[in-house]
């Protein structure tokens, strides 16, 4: 046939025909194409991981046994056991959760196992039950291929099993033997008198708690009438031996006795009063203890370096601490046998002394909404579309919201009926008259199922005449079935009409961090305490109103919070959203939107970080609430913002990754709350480690369904109407909630931001974020001389130059384990001392010999 086609030229043009064809309307439509291979290629790995390599050789292996020459019921036992076989393979896979390497891109990232989903619901939960499942698995398998082997495979183990039993049985009996008879055996011994030894914690007290002291180190004190013998241990000398090299020999213990005329009232009377002494000694120093090994260890410094630095991480360890500040910049603590009240602190304006913004400068527009009428008229048209389909329901509630209101249905019954013959009380049919059985009509009901209500989706939203509908159960906390259907004209949720609510104003008396999110689908206010969540991670399509969340939660933090009680760092790599923020006193920073310059102020934030955790310790706190109740010296919030973190990861993705997760994790004792946005919620930008340390997320309108899963786990977000309308998800909520996030505009933006600017400034204390090596910045933030702007590795650099005929940025990150931003300025700096050749796209450059 192929071949009398080829032969004709009309068979040839048509052949061409349709290969020009194929190719155009794949050009034509590659997009999607590119697009459809994408979501095949993510629903694939996520169901099945690696495990496809395991399916591929299971097709093959199902395959040849179809043509293999055995009888049907052995061919369908060996496709059973491969199929066992594959099962547990898939099992055993799932127990691999693999986040970085070259497996990395067959779990997504560590969004799934090895195994994928289908691995995960056949071995289950990680455990005894999963590995017992495995197993079962591969024995199952093996049984069903090799039935004769298995068979003789278990006897040998039945009967291992049974003379290990009887083994283990007499081996234990003659143990118990051996050991009655060694005990009937055993001589006794006549009892000695005890003597009592003081142990070396009451020497220590003895030593170092007496209130006696006579300056040459002997100790005084009551002792009970018995006489007791102290017998010293090596322990007790730590101190003495770690102040002085020498070998101390320990001296006869002192025992004390009592008279036996002196009562107990006597010994309270010796303990209270000065002990008379021979001589008075009048040193001219007051003699201080040796510091022990411990508190060696744990200063920073030599005893012979009189600049050395002593630093205490808890004051209650030794000698109070003090601050003293270095040329170098950095806070270091010295002894001084005065307490720390007798210096006086400095004084930092309370936040009560700042002027705070009033309420007028936000605009009040009236909120509209939903009339009585449309509800009652979109209620009967739901009752009755359902109906046609034989769904009966009722409309229990109705909760109007800005963007969409909530329908609550009552699931009604399926009614069936039949005939039943009627009997007697003997039950015996009743016959009528013409000696027939007498029946009657019987109603039976059924509840109407939740499925048959959500299948029927489409048709509702065909009905209604609305593109998107959202089905939730259970609804309003009660045994509802919610649908959310749009409004058909929206109402705007202003700033102004938020914070004034009564859900925020109950909020604002409680929280550290207020913040007004905008209202629920029922209606409900929606406000969060950004100190609980402890970070927020929020993802969506562009025009889906990201970026006007973000402005809605600062203004509203510094609408509330003084500069004195919070701090900002705002990064906007995109430049136009959030520097109008510029000249407000809470910035630490003017608006970051170099990207190079992100990773060495992140890397500062961390150091400011652990400061904080070394000032709490000291203070004997647990997080920053407690220290700003307990401390005089307030210690302000810190809340950073990333406006696109795509940006971010593009450039210096684990520089990033590490120092997000890092402050993720450690910074919500310390005051530090992340709100990282980005636009593209894929899994090589919103990575499962970023996920895990970000458990409060918002997602507003994505363009598909894997990116709503990605962001918040589940479907939804693909639904979304945009223009603020969004799923939140709690740190301590079950599924998200749909919410319309508040509005401000540019004209209120800019009089906040004006009113912060012309407010008198009060000294506030400092927040050091510079890391040294890593973008340096000056005090303007502009680039300084070469020779200031040197990089400490330039140095190696060179080595490494030297040793290479071509060099790349790639080489460098390696070499010197450096970020991406560092290793470039690293091939700018070489090539402006004219070490390296000039720039050739993505290929190295050569090292010019002999410079």
């Amino acid at each position: 046939m192929v071949r009398r086609i080829l032969s004709s030229t009309a068979g040839i043009a048509a052949v061409i025909f349709v290969v020009l064809a194929i190719s155009a309307a794949g050009y034509w439509y590659r997009q999607e194409l590119l697009e459809m291979y994408s979501a095949v290629e993510q629903s694939a790995l996520t169901a099945l991981s690696l495990g496809l390599a395991a399916v591929a050789v299971w097709v093959v292996v199902f395959t040849a046994i179809a043509f293999a020459p055995v009888t049907p019921i052995r061919r369908t036992v060996l496709w059973a056991s491969s199929v066992s076989m594959l099962a547990g393979v898939l099992g055993l896979l799932s127990f691999y959760d693999v986040y970085f390497g070259s497996l990395s891109w067959a779990t997504l990232g560590g969004e799934v196992s090895l195994g994928g989903r289908v691995g995960e619901i056949i071995a289950g939960p990680p455990g005894a039950i999963a590995v017992a499942r495995v197993a079962a698995l591969f024995l199952m398998a093996a049984a069903a291929a090799m039935p004769s082997v298995t068979k003789l495979v278990g006897n040998g183990l039945g009967r291992f099993a049974v003379v290990a039993y009887v083994g283990m049985v007499l081996a234990f009996g003659k143990l118990a033997s051996a050991l009655r008879r060694e005990k009937r055996e055993e001589p006794r011994e006549e009892p000695v008198e005890a003597v009592e030894y003081a142990s070396s914690a009451d020497l220590a007290a003895l030593l170092n708690e007496s209130p006696y002291d006579n300056g040459a180190g002997e100790q005084y004190e009551a002792w009970e009438s018995t006489e007791t013998l102290v017998e010293p241990s090596a322990d007790t000398f730590d101190d003495a031996h770690d102040s002085s090299h020498e070998e101390i020999e320990p001296e006869p213990a002192i025992v004390f006795e009592q008279e036996p005329a002196l009562e107990e009232s006597a010994l309270e009377d010796s303990v209270l009063e000065e002990p008379v002494l021979e001589e008075e000694l009048e040193p001219e120093e007051e003699p201080q203890p040796a510091p022990s090994a411990f508190q060696q260890d744990i200063w920073s410094g030599s005893n012979d370096d009189p600049q050395a630095t002593k630093t205490r991480f808890n004051k209650y360890w030794g000698a109070e601490a003090v601050p003293v500040e270095h040329n170098q910049g950095v806070t270091h603590y010295e002894d001084v046998e005065d307490s720390v009240e007798d210096i006086p602190p400095v004084a930092y304006p309370d936040a009560s002394e700042w002027d705070r913004p009033a309420m007028d400068i936000l605009q009040n527009v009236p909120e509209g909404g939903i009339t009585q009428e449309d509800i009652d008229r979109t209620a009967e048209n739901i009752k009755t579309t359902l109906a046609d389909y034989g769904v009966e329901v009722e409309v229990g509630e109705t909760h109007p919201g800005p963007t969409v209101t909530m329908y609550g249905l009552i699931p009604g019954w399926i009614r069936r009926h039949k005939q039943v013959t009627v009997t007697d009380d003997d039950g015996r049919p009743v016959l009528n008259e013409q000696g027939k059985r007498t029946t009657k009509r019987v109603e039976t009901r059924t509840r109407v199922k939740v499925e048959a209500i959500a299948s029927r989706e489409k048709d509702l939203s065909l009905a209604l005449r609305t593109p998107s509908i959202r089905i939730e159960t259970p609804a309003l906390g009660k045994s509802l079935v919610g649908i959310e259907i749009p409004n058909p004209n929206p109402s705007l949720v202003t700033l102004r009409g938020a914070m004034e609510g009564p859900e925020y104003r109950k909020l604002r008396a409680s929280a550290s961090l207020p913040v007004a999110l905008g209202k629920g689908s029922g209606g409900e206010a929606v406000v969060i305490d950004l100190a609980k969540m402890p970070h927020l991670l929020v993802a969506g399509a562009t025009g889906s109103g990201k970026s006007v969340c973000i402005n809605t939660i600062l203004s509203g933090l510094i609408m509330e919070k003084t500069p004195a009680e919070l701090r900002l760092l705002l990064i906007d790599p995109k430049r136009v959203e959030l520097t109008p923020y510029n000249g407000i006193p809470h910035l630490l920073t003017p608006v970051v939107v170099e990207v190079d310059e992100v990773v060495g102020l992140l890397k500062g934030l961390i150091a400011e970080m652990m400061n904080r955790y070394r000032r709490m310790e000291e203070a004997g706190v647990r997080n920053i609430a407690s220290f700003n109740k307990k401390m005089p010296e307030q210690m302000p919030y810190l809340v950073v913002a990333v406006d696109e973190l795509a940006d971010l990861m593009m450039t210096a993705s684990f520089d990033v990754e590490q120092t997000l997760c890092r402050l993720a994790q450690m910074g919500r004792a310390t005051g530090i709350h992340l709100i990282v946005a980005t636009q593209r919620p894929s899994v090589d930008v919103v990575t499962g480690l970023i996920k895990a340390n970000f458990p409060s997320r918002i997602s507003f309108g994505v363009t598909s369904q894997i990116d709503s899963r990605t962001i918040l786990d589940t479907a939804g977000a693909e639904k979304l109407l945009g223009k603020g309308d969004m799923l939140y998800q709690a740190v301590d909520a079950a599924r998200p909630e749909r919410v319309q996030g508040v509005f401000i505009s540019d004209g209120e933006v800019e009089d906040l931001v004006e009113f912060w600017k012309t407010t008198p400034r009060l000294p506030l204390p400092a927040v050091a974020l510079h890391t040294a090596g890593d973008g340096d910045i000056g005090d303007d933030h502009t680039e300084v001389d070469d020779d200031e702007d040197r990089d400490e590795m330039f140095d190696k650099a060179i080595e490494l130059a030297h040793t290479q005929k071509k060099l790349s940025t790639s080489l460098l990150q390696r070499r010197l384990r450096i970020g991406y931003p560092r290793a470039a300025r690293l091939m700018d700096q070489l090539e402006e001392e004219g070490l390296i050749g000039p720039s050739d796209g993505s290929k190295s450059r050569d090292v010019i010999i002999g410079v």
